[in-house]
């Protein structure tokens, strides 16, 4: 998520997703931070960035909210002490005494087809919080089953609604075509740039937005995030972080 850097505006730019949580307290929340590609290069808690520090003590306020935080595996490629070096550091956090920064779990990014260097890293993070946490496994197309084993949440499939640089989205042929069958609880979508038309000709408005969160419910997918601009951007229309919420309770 995105915040402003002005020094003590107390995280502003995230009141939109801040409202959205509190609208309905039922509804379960991933919420991915990310400082500066990971924890940053100062090992300082939010990257000594008080707008951080603020925002994330204000999500780990509600009991619905699980903070997730960011690791860049870069397709496998990402050495495996840095990455761990991360990870301690997300883990470390979780003590700093001043403010509520620590986190419930860790968001691999990038992830791959790499069954080791996947579970070792998943292996490892388990190991070093000192709680029970959720890690997610950003594949961004179809894994396998046996990546379901070792991570909570697989995001099956991230695109754009109908774009040249990536594979539109359909609706039920998607998951179907991204996600095993069986492993729907935990399997997520995430779909950017959702403006313009969808790859059969319908206007990319609430209407569809709600048609699509319908199809999710009765496939009984776990999760998904919609967004009309980049995967960081919480308030263009017609999918702002609101909008997911009203779609998801309609």
């Amino acid at each position: 998520m995105r915040f402003s850097t002005t020094a003590g505006d107390g995280a502003v730019d995230w009141n939109p997703v801040f409202e959205a949580i509190s609208s309905n307290v039922n509804i379960p929340w991933l919420v991915v931070v990310d400082p500066l590609n990971g924890p940053g290069a100062s090992g300082k808690p939010g990257n000594d960035d008080i707008n951080y520090i603020d925002g994330t003590s204000k999500l780990n306020s509600y009991s619905n909210v699980k903070t997730i935080g960011y690791v860049r595996t870069n397709y496998g490629q990402a050495p495996l002490d840095e990455l761990k070096a991360n990870i301690t550091t997300w883990s470390n956090w979780g003590t700093y005494a001043s403010a509520d920064v620590g986190v419930d779990g860790i968001f691999f990014d990038e992830s791959s087809a790499n069954f080791d260097y996947l579970n070792e890293a998943i292996t490892f993070a388990r190991n070093t919080f000192s709680k029970s946490i959720t890690t997610i496994c950003n594949f961004g197309s179809r894994a396998e089953t046996e990546y379901y084993s070792i991570c909570d949440v697989v995001i099956a499939f991230e695109s754009c609604l109908n774009c040249a640089d990536g594979p539109p989205y359909e609706s039920q042929k998607t998951l179907s075509s991204n996600i095993p069958a069986g492993y729907e609880s935990k399997a997520a979508v995430i779909l950017n740039r959702l403006t313009g038309t969808s790859v059969d000709g319908k206007e990319a408005n609430r209407g569809l937005i709600s048609e699509y969160v319908e199809t999710m419910k009765e496939s009984g997918l776990g999760w998904y995030y919609f967004t009309s601009a980049d995967y960081n951007t919480i308030d263009a229309e017609p999918a702002t972080v609101g909008a997911n919420v009203d779609a998801l309770v309609a």
